[in-house]
């Protein structure tokens, strides 16, 4: 099946600590070639190395095993398609990749903590990307470094926990068409500490995944756009003077540093001044844009099931719901199975808790909703009001009827295989089938 570009991904590059790894048995793993690092002195194996189409393996102390590289760039070389991250990667194809992978190297994902993440999307924006690039003034008062090359129109804000990252994804892969990337780049783990992700198994989870989505939202819109296309001709002097000001990255670090209560203020009235004299709202349509990709790629569709494994088909379109939200049904029996074959041990609790967060979430929103009932599992009228409680329990449903629909359409229609095995029903507490969007 030919891929069509449409430049979309959401999970890229990740870092991982392997706990209690089996280090003999990854050594023994006829896929990879390991080179090693040696003492000059005592001749002593400080680190052994090994990579496997772009993902880096690296022992060290005999006893440490680390894992790191773009899962997406895995994917499309491990099927053939070149180590590049520009094409499709929907939700169904991270699951894939990650049960894939587990199975290849003897993994147990709920054992691999996750200890860096690059998450985010391509956008197609009417404005030009370039345009966007240069309009972007700072994130929470920081300014963007830049990297402006023939092949390369590339911003960046690094802070302390993360990095915000925002280029011209089409000219840095000589790619046709208006692709804006924004991602962030985790840090330090805490930063996602609220969608509950901590280890491979956790990015099975179609819930924590959206969670994800809503905290790239939130960062996109704390940056401070300026637009280019006001005319100043007409407006006032205090008008004119507060658009000069802000479009200078500098005026925005001396007042936050001085006046933090003035920089708010200050900051807001630029955003009011651009929305309402400029021609383009950077700020609102592309903010939009990233919030339609992500949950767009959060739906499950049965065609890209196609580029799936064998391993992989019949798990990824078992989706259930249960209180911890979207998970795999059979991948509870999926771990005990290779951790037994490691010869250890692991009870169904065990792996229950691994997947338990601390705290609850609305399965639509991804707001914190542990201060509710026990069993809640969407945000409350009496605490967000009918409409916003309302809305949150449509977007579960919504999905659920929309797949109704669809089997039914598809049981009408004349083909010529039956195609309704692709939408095999999960067995909940309702006994309905589940797709995320």
């Amino acid at each position: 099946m030919k891929t069509k570009n449409t430049t979309r991904q959401m999970i890229d590059f990740v870092k991982i600590r392997v706990q209690n790894p089996d280090i003999q048995k990854i050594r023994n793993n006829l896929r990879l070639e390991w080179f090693q690092r040696t003492s000059e002195r005592t001749g002593e194996v400080k680190e052994y190395t090994s990579n496997f189409h772009g993902i880096t393996f690296e022992i060290k102390n005999n006893q440490y095993l680390n894992i790191s590289g773009s899962i997406h760039k895995f994917w499309n070389s491990l099927h053939g398609l070149g180590e590049q991250n520009y094409n499709d990667f929907r939700f169904e194809n991270l699951a894939g990749v990650i049960i894939e992978f587990c199975k290849m190297f003897d993994l147990v994902p709920c054992f691999c903590i996750l200890t860096n993440i690059e998450f985010g999307v391509n956008v197609s924006p009417t404005i030009p990307a370039n345009e966007i690039l240069r309009s972007v003034i700072n994130h929470k008062g920081k300014p963007f470094s830049r990297e402006y090359t023939e092949n390369k129109k590339f911003r960046e804000c690094e802070r302390q926990r993360y990095i915000i990252k925002i280029y011209n994804k089409g000219l840095h892969y000589n790619q046709p068409g208006n692709i804006l990337r924004f991602e962030n780049k985790t840090i330090k783990m805490i930063h996602i500490q609220e969608t509950g992700i901590k280890t491979l198994q956790d990015l099975l989870n179609a819930g924590k995944i959206y969670r994800l989505g809503v905290i790239l939202r939130r960062n996109f819109d704390d940056l401070l756009f300026y637009d280019y296309t006001i005319q100043e001709t007409g407006l006032s002097a205090i008008k004119r003077l507060i658009l000069t000001h802000g479009q200078t990255p500098v005026y925005w670090v001396n007042l936050l540093e001085t006046n933090p209560s003035n920089y708010y203020k200050k900051r807001q009235r630029l955003k009011d001044l651009v929305r309402e004299h400029g021609t383009k709202d950077i700020q609102q349509i592309v903010g939009c844009l990233i919030t339609q990709k992500w949950n767009e790629l959060l739906r499950i569709d049965p065609e890209p099931l196609e580029k799936l494994t064998d391993l992989a088909k019949p798990i990824i379109m078992q989706i259930n719901h249960s209180d911890k939200g979207l998970k795999l049904v059979n991948y509870k029996q999926e771990v005990k199975t290779i951790v037994q074959a490691q010869g250890g041990s692991i009870s169904g609790a065990e792996v229950q808790d691994m997947e338990q967060p601390s705290r609850r979430y609305c399965f639509s929103c991804g707001k914190d909703i542990s201060h509710q009932r026990a069993n809640s599992k969407f945000c409350s009228p009496k605490y967000v009001g009918e409409k916003n409680a309302h809305r949150c329990r449509n977007i579960d449903s919504n999905p659920r009827n929309r797949m109704k629909y669809m089997i039914e359409r598809e049981k009408n229609e004349l083909t010529l295989f039956d195609s309704t095995p692709f939408f095999q029903l999960a067995k909940t507490k309702r006994e309905t089938t589940i797709f995320n969007t």
